[in-house]
Parts: C-alpha cells; structure tokens; sequence
C-alpha cells in the first residue's frame, strides 16, 4: 500500500464507529502536528489502549511497525505544506500565482477533454437516450453539479443533483439501466461517493466519473471517464484550480451536448430564459 493509500484507509477508519480503531485513527488525524514526536508508549496512553494495540493497529495497515507509521504521518504533513498560505508573500504574489495556476489547469484539461473526446460523444449519446440523469457530489463541488443540473434541466433533461449520502442512497436505488449517474469528484476517492457508485453498479447503471487524472477508485467503476488536469494536492486546504477544471469540463460536455442539435436547444433555452426587466 502506498503512503496515501494508508492515510485514506486511516480516514476511512476514522469514520467508521463500529471500527476497533476507530479512536486510534480519529487521534491521529487530529493531532497530526503532535504525533510524530510521541513513543509507541505515549500514543498507547492518549487512545487509552496498550503498546500491543498500536502494534496490531499497525500490522492492519500492512506496515512494518509503528516507525514506519510515523514515516507516513511526517510524509502527509509535508504533502499538506505545498497548500499552506505563506504569509510572508505578498498578496500580489498570491494573486498572480493563483491566475498562472487556473489558466494551466485550464489549459491541461482543454487538451485532456481534446483526447477524450471519443469519450464525451459516447457520454452525450448515454445523456440523450437516458429516462433520469442523477449527479452525484459533496462539498464545494456540489455547486458545480448544481450549475450542470440547472443547463440540462433549462434544455429538457430529467436530472436531478445531490450532495449527501441518504438522499444520494435513496436515488442511487431508483435507477436502473435506463438511466445515468454522473459522479464528480476531485480525487476519486470520496468515500460516500463511492459506496454510492457500487451501488449504482449493483443495480447496473452506467457510471460517468468526472475527476482528476490519477487511478482512483471512482474512475475504475466508471464507464464513461471524462479527466481534469489540476496542480493541486489530493489531501490540499484550499479548493482552488480544480474547481475551475471540473467546471470547466462540465460545461465542455454540455457545449459538446447543444453542438449535437443547436437550432433545438436554442430555442429551449430562449423559452425558458427569464426577463431581467
């Protein structure tokens, strides 16, 4: 397992409260700054458990001992630090830096979209034929979904959008292989998200997983896989450019999708466009 595959099973753990090392894995992550300087001893004491438990925590994540674990705490630190504000550059810097990042991502994903476009033929044509589209996000990228469901809802489309796991669960049961799930995720790895995805695959529903361009495991139960290009970290503190690029490749798809009929989808836009006067 590599070291960011470690770290995700410790939050997944940690999110679980039937987990036995559900507290183990909650006091890790919550005292990240502290951790790397405590002994096996000490850290047995703060969970409230034995030296033998953090050895069997340990061994359940498939590492050697607990120096190893420390390694891969010091190593998620140091990958947190890249997204940290340095307040000693000047909010110029910032600034300018945060425009040089969005327009590369931009431009990364305007190419990735360019190779995949087999792809997105493909997903338009599964838009068109399908009875129900569901998005599926959390978090800030549900505003994002929120802006795909309101294009396709304004040009006909029977979609609908959510961001959190009961409601999500309750969709995911009701469709069926008539229908699409659109799943939009950074990393490919939120956990809710997935559960839903297998879900969706229970009940053989086709899958299109818009994310970033790595393995993750949303992208391996996808059937149609549109990626984005974005400079930030998985594990990042601020969402910044790939919120621009998953914006943006959602509208591609949906430019991608009025090209198809223009004269049909601008008249539906135009009837459904609301007077600002």
């Amino acid at each position: 397992m590599t070291e960011k595959g470690t770290i995700r099973t410790i939050k997944k753990i940690s999110l679980d409260p039937d987990h036995r090392f559900c507290f183990i894995a909650n006091y890790i992550l919550n005292n990240l700054d502290t951790i790397e300087k405590m002994t096996i001893n000490q850290l047995a004491k703060a969970t409230y458990t034995s030296v033998a438990t953090i050895n069997r925590f340990c061994k359940f994540l498939d590492l050697d001992g607990y120096k190893e674990l420390i390694h891969i705490i010091k190593y998620f630190k140091n990958s947190l630090k890249g997204d940290q504000i340095t307040y000693s550059v000047s909010s110029n810097s910032l600034i300018h830096n945060a425009y040089n990042n969005v327009i590369s991502s931009l431009n990364e994903t305007f190419k990735l979209t360019i190779e995949q476009q087999e792809t997105i033929k493909n997903l338009i044509t599964k838009i068109k034929k399908s009875l129900k589209i569901a998005v599926f996000a959390v978090g800030g990228t549900f505003n994002i979904s929120k802006d795909f469901q309101q294009k396709l809802l304004r040009i006909g489309f029977n979609i609908t959008a959510v961001n959190d796991f009961h409601n999500g669960y309750l969709l995911a049961n009701q469709l069926n292989n008539n229908d699409l799930a659109i799943f939009v995720s950074y990393s490919g790895e939120t956990l809710d998200l997935i559960k839903l995805a297998q879900v969706c695959t229970k009940n053989n529903v086709q899958i299109a997983v818009v994310c970033k361009a790595t393995n993750n495991t949303l992208s391996n139960l996808s059937n149609y896989l549109i990626n984005i290009s974005s400079n930030e970290k998985i594990d990042r503190l601020v969402s910044t450019t790939s919120r621009f690029s998953l914006l943006f490749a959602l509208d591609l798809i949906y430019i991608f999708l009025l090209s198809t009929d223009l004269k049909k989808y601008t008249e539906l836009l135009e009837k459904t466009m609301i007077s600002k006067f």
